[in-house]
């Protein structure tokens, strides 16, 4: 970091959207027990000076600090970050070839609001989908590197279904990812 960060509250925040890419603002507030008005005060300061950059996903603006993380990362974080597509992606990693009614029962949600999420994860091309008779079977493209990002920040979820995933995951694939 090039800029020496002065305040408390400041430093805190970069350190925890350092600990917690892609992060939203409100998560931020809740998690550091600051308000929302102090909380977007110091990300315009940190945005400004390019300590920290923001990220537009659909409604939400995502926030990582600067040259830390790739863009394709991001984007992927991004995704991780909404509960519905985390879980629809680690079913996946550990179901892989999945198909829609199945995912839909673990979902426990209808088949119409499983079909709009994974139909998004197809379209960011984190899953890939292929029709076998009048089923659709579902399955993520590049699992060892979707593994390797929720296995690398897994502290950063609020849920403990990714510390479950990861501990499960590495069971099953013993090798060492990103040298944890």
């Amino acid at each position: 970091m090039g800029e020496k960060i002065e305040l408390e509250t400041r430093q805190k925040i970069y350190n925890f959207i350092q600990k917690h890419p892609g992060v939203h603002e409100r998560e931020i507030s809740r998690r550091l027990n600051i308000p929302l008005s102090t909380i977007d005060y110091h990300l315009h300061f940190l945005s400004k000076r390019q300590l920290i950059s923001p990220s537009q996903d659909g409604h939400y603006k995502k926030y990582y600090t600067t040259g830390k993380i790739s863009v394709k990362e991001k984007k992927i974080l991004g995704i991780l970050r909404q509960k519905p597509k985390r879980i629809i992606i680690i079913f996946l990693l550990l179901n892989p070839n999945s198909p829609h009614k199945k995912i839909c029962r673990y979902l426990n949600l209808s088949a119409s609001t499983t079909t709009f999420h994974l139909n998004k994860l197809v379209e960011f091309e984190i899953i890939n989908k292929f029709p076998i008779g009048r089923e659709t079977i579902y399955y993520i493209k590049n699992p060892e590197y979707i593994s390797d990002l929720l296995i690398t920040y897994k502290k950063s979820f609020v849920d403990d279904m990714v510390q479950r995933f990861s501990d499960s995951w590495l069971e099953l694939h013993p090798k060492n990812i990103r040298n944890q």
